[in-house]
């Protein structure tokens, strides 16, 4: 049987092997996988930037699919890694684009954030890392905080001087998110007070750059919380993609069955980790962050346990598969 198998490796039907083993090859979409999908998914997820739109706008293709699901019956839920917003700007930032979405329909980190602490009954202060959208989730559930915007604190100063800076004893937990004014005080303030063990450290996400084409590079959370993660030498509690908290939020307030729900993202290490993690069917679009080669078991970095279940360039390509399906039939 290994001779057998190692001829069959050598001639390059690696599809054998794959069918054989533990994991199976990521499917690209056409029409009869487009029509399959559908038919066993009742709820589908959808990651914002890099699927729905992008820098220039609305991704062609995208709203037609989006409005053809809802046609056919099905549950369309936005999960966002985004902490910048809360779920009503953002709401209002779909519908810029012509999505139909609705508040309760959008999950994103600001809210998880402010979410996790109310459902832990925490009393105290929160040191953030972050924007004012964050700061708005918060004073919802009645939470204290510090932290937003600018930080300039002795910056001019050094070591022996930096030693004398007072902390905020209420302080009890630090929570990172996307913060365009990260500095090198708010790095100190953040780390300070997670040397209490007892302080709380929650992450927004750490993705790595938020998507851009061209010679750009834009810097993501994870870059903020891996500052903060350093110097403290603590690991934070992520709240985002690809962690469960997200989608354990929305299957709670909507009663959704993970068997019957596929998520649609742009990012193999965040959208479709958290489809593994969670059990759901999961659909990756190309025109994010991945690339084909990172499907591709000769090229991708990634291994064939984290593969999704199905790859197509652009979620547009769902909805014309869908169309072709039915004239077909």
């Amino acid at each position: 049987m290994a001779k057998f198998l190692s001829r069959v490796r050598a001639l390059g039907l690696q599809a054998f092997g794959l069918r054989y083993g533990s994991t199976m090859a990521a499917q690209k979409l056409n029409a009869d996988l487009s029509r399959e999908l559908v038919e066993s998914v009742d709820n589908f997820l959808f990651d914002c930037d890099g699927v729905l739109w992008d820098g220039k706008g609305a991704i062609p293709g995208s709203l037609e699919t989006i409005k053809l699901l809802k046609k056919l019956g099905k549950r369309v839920f936005y999960a966002t890694n985004n902490s910048s917003s809360t779920r009503e700007q953002y709401a209002q930032k779909c519908q810029k684009f012509g999505y139909d979405a609705a508040e309760e329909e959008i999950v994103c980190t600001a809210f998880i954030g402010a979410l996790y602490l109310k459902n832990i009954n925490f009393t105290g202060k929160v040191y953030l890392v972050g924007n004012p959208a964050m700061g708005v989730e918060l004073d919802k559930y009645g939470i204290r905080h510090t932290g937003i915007g600018p930080d300039q604190e002795m910056i001019d100063d050094f070591y022996p001087e930096w030693l004398t800076m007072k902390l905020d004893p209420e302080v009890n937990c630090v929570m990172v998110g996307f913060d365009k004014y990260l500095s090198y005080p708010k790095i100190l303030k953040a780390s300070s007070y997670l040397k209490k063990q007892d302080t709380i450290f929650l992450a927004t996400n750490e993705d790595s750059n938020l998507p851009a084409k061209g010679d750009i590079v834009i810097p993501g959370t994870g870059t903020m919380v891996h500052a903060v993660k350093c110097a403290s030498r603590r690991d934070p509690i992520v709240l985002g993609k690809p962690e469960r908290p997200m989608f354990d939020v929305l299957q709670k307030a909507h009663n959704l069955d993970p068997a019957r729900c596929c998520m649609v993202g742009d990012r193999i290490n965040t959208d479709i980790g958290l489809a593994k993690g969670c059990g759901l069917k999961s659909l990756l679009v190309l025109s994010g962050v991945s690339m084909e080669a990172d499907v591709n078991p000769e090229s991708s970095i990634f291994s064939k346990e984290q593969f999704p279940d199905y790859y197509t360039s652009t979620l547009g390509d769902l909805e014309k598969h869908l169309q072709n399906s039915q004239q077909q039939s």
